[in-house]
Parts: structure tokens; C-alpha cells; sequence
């Protein structure tokens, strides 16, 4: 259940699309949201006062004109995620980095950022015109990929639609490997019967496909066919063996996201 959530702010309009969203959320959800500025400890000119004026003009653009915004200086990564803990925020959500900031999200700072994150993690991408109708879930047999699909579905409203894709991996000059699919696709469907008995009632619509071939490959088709504006990962490496690590398809879509990228460890 998403209750609290929190944008992450660097004053650039890559983060603008984050707020957008994350009010967005706020006003469908019900829920709490709270924004965060992390003036840089290295920056001792860095104005307070301009970064708090500019922020809650953003604020008020987006409806939410009687909050006041959270401005802290030190580390972004670790201002984000003591604040993160410490308001026990559900979702946070940022928006992507880009090359001119010297506090954006970018590379490191956001994988930094993800890996510890009490919470999922949102990448923002695309302006928050209307609430989200198309869901992608790459949804493999971990943990946190499964975690990925279930929040994905409390972020999207009634009607809409949440498709979930699992991918039988093999190489693609092997050709087909029938019986191999047959096995999985058993295997898949017990795993989305165990996870439909979790998910709440609200009007989403879960519909499924498995693909044979290359994750990598597999999950761009899907992506270029259904055109999602939100894609939901598990934040693991391969067979999860180390927490110290980000899957590679992962942050592949982080990197460059195709369209607002959910990421759940």
C-alpha cells in the first residue's frame, strides 16, 4: 500500500517530471508526499534560500502549494536514503540524471541509492499528463521481481492494464526448445496464480505472455509492442547472489529508460 511518498528534487527539469509524477500518484493514491532538496556538502555557496523559493513554486504548480519542502545538506545519497528511512516513504521517486547537474542522479549515485532504498524506487522519465494505463512486469522467479509486479499494480488505476512477461532464456541460434517451454509455462502459471492471491482488487486488468529467447531481446519486443508508460524490475543480479550488485538488464533500463522504469529489490 503506498501511503508516503518521496521525490527527490535536484532543481533540474528532469526532476520537475519527477514531482509531476509522484503528485500525480499522490492525488490518486490518497497518499502523503514529501520533497527533498540535498544541497551539496562540497558547495559551501550553495543558496538555501533560492533552492527553498524555487521548490515551493513547484510545489504549487502541482496542486500542493501547503507543503513545505525538506532541504538538507550533505551527501544526496545518503540525505536521501536517512530521509527515506526516516519518514517511511513507500515509493521514492526521481527523475533521471543528466550531464550538466553535479547533484543529479546519475550512474553510481543512483545505483547507490537503489541498492539501500528502504523502499521502490521510481525513475520518472515522461511528463505525468494522465495516471499510468499501461504496465509492463518483467517478472522472473525472484523475490524482488515479484515485489516489482505488486507495486506496479497499487500504482495504476482502475481499468487499466498490468502485463506481465516471463522469459524462457535460451540463445537464439539454438532455435526453440519445446520442451523446455512447456516447463516453464506450467512454472509460470503457478507463479501467477500464487501472486493474483496477493494482489488487492482494484480494477487492473493482468494479462500475461512468455517469450523463448534472450532476456534482453525478449523484453525490448515486448516493450516495443505494448508500448507501457511504466516497466517494472526486480533489482537483482542474475540467481540473486549478491546484494552489491544491480541486475544487468536492470540497469540497462535505467541507464536509458524506455519509459518511467519501477525498480523493487
Amino acid at each position: 500500500m503506498v501511503q508516503h511518498i518521496l521525490v527527490a528534487h535536484d532543481l533540474s527539469p528532469e526532476a520537475d517530471l519527477a514531482l509531476q509524477r509522484g503528485a500525480q500518484l499522490a492525488r490518486q493514491r490518497g497518499a502523503r508526499l514529501s520533497l527533498l532538496h540535498v544541497l551539496d556538502e562540497r558547495d559551501a555557496g550553495a543558496d538555501e534560500a533560492a533552492a527553498r523559493a524555487l521548490l515551493r513554486t513547484r510545489l504549487q504548480q502541482n496542486g500542493l502549494g501547503d507543503r513545505q519542502p525538506w532541504i538538507r545538506r550533505g551527501s544526496p545519497v545518503e540525505e536521501v536514503l536517512t530521509q527515506a528511512r526516516g519518514l517511511e516513504a513507500d515509493l521514492l521517486v526521481l527523475g533521471r540524471h543528466h550531464r550538466d547537474s553535479t547533484q543529479g542522479f546519475a550512474g553510481t549515485t543512483l545505483e547507490r541509492i537503489l541498492l539501500d532504498a528502504p523502499a521502490p524506487l521510481l525513475l520518472a522519465t515522461a511528463p505525468a499528463d494522465v495516471p499510468y494505463n499501461r504496465a509492463l512486469a518483467a517478472l522472473d522467479f525472484s523475490p524482488c521481481a515479484s515485489r516489482a509486479l505488486q507495486c506496479a499494480w497499487r500504482l495504476l488505476p482502475a481499468d487499466a492494464e498490468l502485463h506481465a512477461l516471463n522469459v524462457d532464456e535460451v540463445a537464439e541460434v539454438h532455435g526453440p526448445d519445446d520442451a523446455g517451454l512447456a516447463l516453464q509455462e506450467e512454472l509460470f502459471d503457478q507463479l501467477l496464480e500464487d501472486i493474483q492471491a496477493q494482489l488487492p482488487d482494484n480494477g487492473v486488468r493482468l494479462s500475461y505472455s512468455l517469450y523463448q529467447g534472450e532476456r534482453s531481446n525478449c523484453l525490448e519486443a515486448a516493450i516495443g509492442e505494448l508500448r507501457p508508460q511504466l516497466l517494472a524490475l526486480g533489482g537483482h543480479s542474475r540467481g540473486e547472489l549478491s546484494s552489491a550488485l544491480l541486475g544487468s538488464l536492470t540497469r540497462q533500463f535505467l541507464d536509458q529508460p524506455p519509459c518511467d522504469v519501477l525498480v523493487a529489490r
